[in-house]
């Protein structure tokens, strides 16, 4: 069963609510561009709660329906530009053009201000999921900085997640190197 599939059971007031909020929860399970437990909480944020409030729940479908639309459209579009460029003989992208398909740290929406608001989100339940010692401080230090200004990170910052960014990382570190600068993406100056 595909997302339009189980969107359309969220949609559907015959059924029990806890079965479409876990109609929306599948959703989530296919969509979920910061990840899934961010995702979902950051849908509760947009929406309310959605898990009690039918209005909520179809609040939350449409928000994540039109990230969702934005992203397909991303990728259309990058696949589109991908078959141009091998017309013109350019086989490989470059490594700084990742495809959209690789879903995973930036909310996608019509403006910035939500991408911006989710990547933040996301970063506050990384970092409360974080045991002790388990992250590395400068990356954590980064995060802090981030969630504190709200995306807004000084120049030699920037340049320490540039690098770690570049840096063949570990997925501990690459996912709130991600966040932030979806986080940053609309406020950098």
């Amino acid at each position: 069963m595909g997302f339009t599939e189980r969107a359309r059971r969220v949609r559907d007031g015959r059924l029990a609510h806890g079965r479409r909020v876990a109609a929306l929860c599948s959703c989530v399970g296919l969509y979920h561009p910061i990840g899934h437990r961010a995702t979902l909480s950051f849908l509760s944020e947009l929406a309310g709660p959605y898990q009690h409030h039918e209005s909520a729940l179809l609040r939350a479908l449409e928000a994540l329906e039109a990230s969702r639309a934005v992203w397909r459209e991303e990728v259309a579009s990058y696949i589109n530009a991908r078959v141009r460029q091998k017309r013109l003989g350019r086989r490989v992208p470059s490594p700084g053009d990742p495809p959209p398909s690789r879903m995973g740290g930036h909310w996608y929406a019509s403006t910035p201000e939500v991408s911006r608001r989710a990547a933040l989100h996301a970063l506050k339940l990384w970092e409360r999921g974080l045991q002790v010692d388990s992250a590395n401080q400068e990356v954590r230090s980064i995060v802090r900085c981030c969630v504190a200004t709200g995306g807004r990170l000084t120049d030699e910052q920037w340049d320490i997640v540039i690098g770690r960014r570049t840096l063949g990382e570990t997925e501990d570190v690459r996912w709130p190197i991600t966040l932030v600068v979806s986080a940053g993406g609309a406020v950098r100056a």
